[in-house]
């Protein structure tokens, strides 16, 4: 049975805003495929910008080696971030959310467009600024169980994210850049940039060659460690080496 792409991004639409779980669509219809997925995120996107949202960027998904092979791909996913998405204060509301998870990335600010054959050159030549970064990722499946495409189709998780202070990317060796991941005081994980495809700027690129990216764009170029489950009144840092701290508080 061909997917209704309107209705199915309605569906997860409405999961997200009232906070309850559906089927993945996977298991609904056999042939729903990448070209449906990133059609479903595409209308979600659009049911966004309709309540008033807007687009401020995008973001990566399954950029680690780990992380792909856990899900069967060879290849990262891209998902779209909207104004909706920013937590400026660092304090992430749980009631808004379903089932989230925090994970450390690195951001990027664009001030120029990049091409559709991006490199990670490119990508450092458009690139205003970078700064440290906590996603806040949040599946509207059952039991936060999907399939790659459910993922896509569900932009990639996405729910919010905290940015720390900006720092110009010129003296900053992003592929060995270290972090350290704290769970209220505790060291869980460490990382380094290229846990990213090789390096943070190459996801960016990949996510440029696959839609279009341009100045003024904030992309977060993926999770850099495993993610941490997120409960009440906790604490959440990441500490990366020459960039800064960047901090989530749940509440």
């Amino acid at each position: 049975m061909p997917v209704d792409v309107e209705a199915v991004a309605r569906e997860l639409h409405t999961a997200r805003t009232q906070r309850r779980t559906v089927s993945t669509i996977t298991s609904r219809f056999s042939g729903f495929g990448l070209d449906d997925a990133y059609a479903v995120q595409a209308a979600g996107i659009r049911l966004r910008l309709e309540a008033g949202e807007s687009r401020v960027g995008g973001k990566l998904g399954f950029t680690s080696r780990a992380m792909q092979r856990a899900m069967g791909v060879d290849q990262p996913n891209y998902g779209i971030l909207t104004d909706a998405m920013v937590v400026p204060d660092g304090r992430v509301r749980l009631a808004e959310l379903i089932h989230p998870k925090v994970e450390p990335e690195i951001a990027f600010g664009l001030d120029a467009d990049l091409p559709a054959h991006a490199t990670a050159f490119d990508v450092l030549a458009a690139t205003a600024w970078v700064a440290p970064c906590l996603e806040v990722v949040d599946s509207r499946f059952d039991g936060f169980r999907f399939a790659a495409y459910d993922n896509i189709a569900d932009n990639s998780s996405a729910a919010k994210f905290v940015l720390g202070d900006p720092q110009p990317p010129s003296k900053l060796d992003l592929q060995v850049l270290g972090l350290a991941l704290y769970d209220d005081g505790e060291l869980r994980f460490t990382a380094a940039g290229a846990a990213a495809l090789g390096h943070p700027a190459a996801a960016v690129a990949w996510m440029a060659r696959n839609h279009r990216l341009g100045a003024g764009d904030v992309v977060i170029s993926g999770g850099l460690t495993a993610p941490v489950d997120l409960r009440p009144g906790q604490v959440v840092s990441a500490e990366f080496d020459h960039l800064g701290v960047v901090t989530v508080t749940t509440e």
